[in-house]
């Protein structure tokens, strides 16, 4: 166990570096390696991160073009203020909290030593900004309130707009402001007592203070604002939207149009009867669901073009069973509807004496038992249809042994020499024994009956395929033996000749039929130093005992 995981050591190592090197061939292979499901997760997260990252990036983009909208158009900032009654102006302000107390109020030191208690009540500072240079407004002079300052809403800090559940103005006009600034530091505090408190600048300014602070709004009604502030609403769902959509393309892409099309192409193609499409191979170490299907559908492909080319020789075998049928029933009949005729004309009259009756009786006998041999060839015909084999586990070298004496037994008797060989024969392999052995006693049948002298039988085994050879010192097969030696009813001419033929050319084609079943088939050859050589082969997987 220590050395295997020894060895994956080196691999998994290679792969990895394998990724860092090429991290985006890697990503490649590994989508069309995945499952459906992990590829949809994956184009799903970049297609949400994508839409997160634009949607903040964009939204951040907006809101300052919105911002520089809104200044460029009033040139007034707006925010948070107090009133300066040195320079009568409204001036940017920041606010402070204040030093609050156990009580939970606001502690306000009016001289330094003795505190006056507040409550809810913030400082607000001059800003530094109402002194720099800038393109917006920081100061609102209410002397001569600039053009840009015009229409401005400014609002208390601290008063309530919603009171009770209603809403009520609670704006200031800017020629009232001084007044009501007077009357909201009065009531709220010592606003100079605190203002004198704070530290001064290298100068030996002092930053304005008071203890109300106002909100400055500017309304906007121009058709750009309100253009880029509603893009801001509607912008996240559409880059949400354009996002998903893309992701799904390129998971349709990457993931879904390549087996569906194929799977497309093939069923089409095989609805117009062309079995011969084949399914792209999918990559190595596959997951994909897809890649499965494609793999099932070339698998029934491949069983419909079977089962179809079995049909089309099945079609083929019986219109030639048909015509071979018509073509050797002719013979038979026309001698017997002859002899009949001839008896029924001549007999009445006396004119067929017992030698001719005798003749005619012998011929109508002999034509008739060789319509009784052709159909019990025909029932041989269709229960070989009909037959099936059934693989088993058994004993090629015991299997052998018995063929071997079989056929010895039957060279004998046809006083013939017979030899037998086998060559790399496995212990245990899964065969039908019955249907070999069927098939090895019709081809040394036909062997026998054209051998000189001698026929051999040969034995093999190699990568799962178990092969039977027969051959023999006879003339060896004709050319167009060669070709049509395996179909039902082929006999050479000088057979055919032979009225008194027992044989009807049904035995190769059986032992044809009986391989084809068993996953192998029969060839036939002429050896190089003459006569005819049969192979026939079928599947022999290796066995348990």
């Amino acid at each position: 166990m220590a050395e295997l995981e020894e060895q994956a050591m080196p691999s998994r190592k290679k792969r990895v570096f394998a990724c860092m090197r090429h991290p985006v061939r890697s990503l490649r292979s590994y989508l069309d390696a995945c499952s459906v499901k992990s590829a949809f997760f994956f184009y799903a997260l970049i297609g949400s991160l994508a839409a997160f990252a634009i949607s903040a990036v964009a939204s951040m983009a907006l809101a300052s073009l919105s911002e520089d909208v809104l200044l460029n158009g009033s040139g007034v900032y707006p925010g948070l203020y107090i009133y300066d009654e040195e320079e009568n102006a409204l001036v940017k302000a920041e606010d402070m909290s204040w030093y609050e107390a156990a009580e939970g109020e606001f502690t306000n030191y009016a001289n330094g030593d003795e505190p006056i208690v507040v409550e809810g009540v913030s400082l607000y500072i001059e800003s530094r900004l109402s002194k720099s240079e800038s393109r917006y407004r920081y100061v609102i002079p209410l002397n001569d309130v600039p053009k840009e300052a015009e229409g401005i809403v400014v609002h208390d800090m601290d008063e309530r707009i919603v009171d009770q559940g209603e809403a009520r103005d609670t704006s200031i006009p800017l020629d009232e402001l001084p007044a009501y600034d007077a009357a909201a530091n009065a009531q709220r505090g010592n606003a100079v007592a605190l203002e004198a408190q704070l530290p001064s600048d290298s100068e030996g300014n002092r930053p304005a203070a008071s203890l109300v602070g106002y909100y400055v709004y500017v309304p906007t009604t121009g058709p750009a604002y309100q253009a880029i502030n509603l893009s801001i609403i509607v912008m996240v769902p559409i880059v949400f939207g354009v996002c998903f959509i893309l992701a799904s393309h390129a998971f349709y892409k990457r993931k879904l149009q390549r087996p569906i099309q194929a799977m497309d192409e093939a069923a089409r193609r095989i609805a117009e009867g062309d079995l011969s499409v084949s399914m792209p191979a999918p990559c190595a170490g596959s997951k994909s669901e897809l890649d499965r299907l494609c793999a099932s559908f070339e698998t029934m492909r491949d069983a419909l073009e079977r089962n179809n080319k079995a049909m089309w020789r099945m079609a083929e075998n019986r219109r030639k069973v048909n015509a071979a049928f018509a073509h050797d029933l002719r013979t038979p009949l026309t001698v017997l509807k002859g002899r009949a005729e001839m008896l029924s004309t001549f007999a009445p009259e006396g004119l067929v004496d017992a030698e001719q009756l005798a003749e005619a009786s012998s011929a109508m006998t002999r034509q008739t038992e060789r319509l009784q041999r052709y159909v019990e060839s025909m029932k041989d015909l269709v229960d070989m249809n009909e037959c099936s084999v059934a693989p088993h586990a058994g004993n090629v070298g015991v299997w052998f042994v018995r063929a071997a004496a079989e056929a010895s037994d039957l060279a004998h008797a046809a006083g013939k020499d017979f030899e037998a060989k086998a060559k790399g024969l496995p212990r245990f392999a899964s065969f039908d024994d019955i249907a070999l052995s069927r098939v090895v006693e019709n081809i040394l049948s036909n062997a026998l009956r054209y051998a000189d002298s001698k026929v051999s039988l040969a034995c093999e085994w190699d990568e799962g395929v178990l092969t039977v050879r027969v051959s023999d010192d006879g003339p060896g097969f004709a050319d167009d033996a060669l070709a049509h030696g395996c179909e039902p009813f082929w006999r050479e001419a000088s057979e055919k000749r032979r009225e008194d033929s027992v044989h009807f050319g049904l035995g190769l084609n059986i032992c044809a039929e009986l391989c084809e079943k068993h996953g192998g088939g029969v060839k036939l050859s002429n050896a190089e130093s003459g006569g005819a050589v049969v192979e026939a082969f079928v599947e022999a997987p290796l066995a348990d005992e």
